[in-house]
C-alpha cells in the first residue's frame, strides 16, 4: 500500500468501479471524502472544503457536492478547481453561485456535463456546461465592461484636479448599444432626457445603417413629441415666473439653441453666447457683449440676438393720443437702441475680417398677451417699422413651439 503523506488529499480506496480520495491530517488519519473518481459511469465527484489552520480541522464549503459528469478530470473547464481545496475558481463562476445561494439555500449538489440537461429540483441543480458556459460569459462580458467604466470614471475625476491628465474620447464599441439594451425588458421610467439623448444618437447615425421603416420613423417622431413637450412645460414655467429672470431665460436658450435658429428663415448655428462684439476704448472697457451671437452657414453672414425678459414693458401704460397711439415702453426703445448700437460696433470692428451684407439683429422681449387690442394694433406698427431689427415676444416664441408640437403630434 502506497504510504499517506498527512496534511493533504490521498487516495484511500482503489475499487474496480471507483478510486475514493480523503483528506488526510498530521496524524495520517482520513478526516475528509475529498473526491470519488467512477471510472465506470465517467463521473468526478469533488466535495469542496476549506482548512482551519489554527486548529487543523476541515468542513465542508457551502456546495457541498459537485458532480461532473461525461468528462475526464483534465477536461473539467478551468472555471473550477481540481486540485487542492475543490470548488469555484473564477470570479465569473463565483458571481453565477452566488446568485444561487440567495435564491437556492438548500441545494448543496450540483451536476456540471456537457451532455446532460439542465434540470432544477428539490435537492440538487445539473447544469448542461454549454448553456453554463453561455451565461458565465455574459457575466465575463459584464465584468470587463464595468472595469472598463470604473477605469474611465476615476480618470475622469482625476482630470478634474489634475491638468496633466489627459482623458481620450471613448468611442461606442460595435454591439454595445444593443447589449446594453438588451439589458432591460421595461422602459416605463424613461424621461425625455433619455428620449433626447436617444435622438441625439440617432441623429449622429450614418444614413447608411439607417433602416428607413414606418416603425422607426414614428418612433423618431415619438422621440421628438416628448422632448419638445418637456421643453414647452419647461418654457410655460419660465414665462409664468414673477422675476425678471433674465440669467434664467439665457441658460434655457443656450440648452436649447434650436428654438432660437426657429426664428430665422436659413440654417444658422450658435457661435457664442454673451459674445463679444467689439467696441473697447483704448483703456479696455465699454465693450458689447450681446447675448446670442448666430452664424449663416450658407453666407458667412451673422445675426445678434438680445434677450430681455417677458417681465419687459412693451408699450407705456398711458396713451400718447388716445385711443390707440401709444409710446414704447423705456424697455422697448432701450433694448432697440442697444441691438443697433451692438450692429454698429459689431461693423467697425469686425466687418473687415468677417464680412457681412447686413446682421440681421433680433430682440425678444415682453408678452403681447398683455396688451389690450389698441395696443396691440399700435405695436404690430411700430415693430413693422423697424427695419433692421426683428422684435419677437416670449408668448410669440411660445407659439411656435406648440405648433411644432402638433405638426409632430399630427405626424403619430
Amino acid at each position: 500500500m502506497t504510504p499517506k503523506i498527512p496534511n493533504q488529499e490521498n487516495l484511500k480506496d482503489s475499487k474496480s468501479d471507483k478510486d475514493i480520495y480523503y483528506y488526510y491530517d498530521e496524524n495520517n488519519y482520513p478526516i475528509f471524502k475529498t473526491k470519488e473518481i467512477l471510472k465506470k459511469s465517467k463521473k468526478i465527484i469533488f466535495y469542496p472544503y476549506s482548512i482551519n489552520n489554527n486548529e487543523g480541522s476541515i468542513k465542508s464549503k457551502r456546495i457541498q457536492q459537485i458532480e461532473f459528469v461525461d468528462w475526464e478530470i483534465k477536461q473539467i473547464p478551468s472555471d473550477f478547481k481540481t486540485d487542492g481545496k475543490y470548488g469555484l475558481r473564477t470570479q465569473r463562476v463565483k458571481s453565477f453561485f452566488s446568485l444561487l445561494y440567495s435564491k437556492y439555500r438548500n441545494i448543496t449538489t450540483y451536476k456540471i456535463g456537457p451532455n446532460i440537461q439542465t434540470k432544477f429540483t428539490q435537492t440538487y441543480i445539473q447544469f448542461n456546461w454549454g448553456e453554463l458556459k453561455q451565461i458565465l460569459a455574459v457575466i465575463q462580458k459584464e465584468k470587463i465592461a464595468y472595469d472598463k467604466e470604473r477605469v474611465f470614471l476615476i480618470n475622469k475625476e482625476l482630470s478634474k484636479i489634475n491638468r496633466t491628465l489627459i482623458l481620450k474620447p471613448r468611442q461606442l464599441p460595435a454591439g454595445e448599444l444593443s447589449r446594453y439594451l438588451n439589458k432591460f425588458n421595461s422602459f416605463e421610467k424613461v424621461t425625455a432626457q433619455d428620449l433626447s439623448a436617444l435622438s441625439g444618437i440617432l441623429d449622429l447615425i450614418p444614413p447608411s445603417v439607417i433602416e428607413s421603416t414606418s416603425n422607426f420613423l414614428r418612433s423618431k417622431d415619438k422621440i421628438n413629441e416628448v422632448y419638445l413637450e418637456d421643453v414647452i412645460e419647461k418654457y410655460e414655467k419660465l414665462l409664468s415666473s414673477n422675476k425678471d429672470n433674465e440669467k434664467q431665460w439665457q441658460d434655457f436658450f443656450e440648452k436649447n439653441s434650436w428654438i432660437l435658429s426657429h426664428l430665422f428663415a436659413y440654417e444658422v448655428i450658435l457661435r457664442e453666447r454673451e459674445a463679444y462684439v467689439g467696441g473697447k476704448t483704448i483703456g479696455n472697457d465699454e465693450g458689447r457683449l450681446v447675448d446670442f451671437l448666430f452664424a449663416n452657414g450658407f453666407t458667412d453672414n451673422f445675426a445678434l440676438i438680445e434677450i430681455k425678459t417677458h417681465k419687459k414693458d412693451l408699450l407705456k401704460k398711458i396713451p400718447y393720443r388716445k385711443p390707440s397711439a401709444f409710446s414704447m415702453s423705456d424697455d422697448l426703445s432701450g433694448g432697440i437702441a442697444q441691438c443697433l448700437d451692438q450692429k454698429d460696433i459689431y461693423l467697425k470692428d469686425f466687418g473687415n475680417k468677417n464680412p457681412s451684407f447686413d446682421p440681421k439683429c433680433i430682440l425678444i422681449i415682453g408678452r403681447k398677451g398683455t396688451l389690450d387690442q389698441n395696443q396691440k394694433n399700435c405695436f404690430e406698427l411700430l415693430r413693422s417699422n423697424q427695419k433692421s431689427i426683428d422684435i419677437v415676444t416670449f408668448d410669440e416664441l411660445l407659439q411656435k413651439l406648440k405648433g411644432l408640437f402638433q405638426v409632430i403630434g399630427y405626424k403619430n
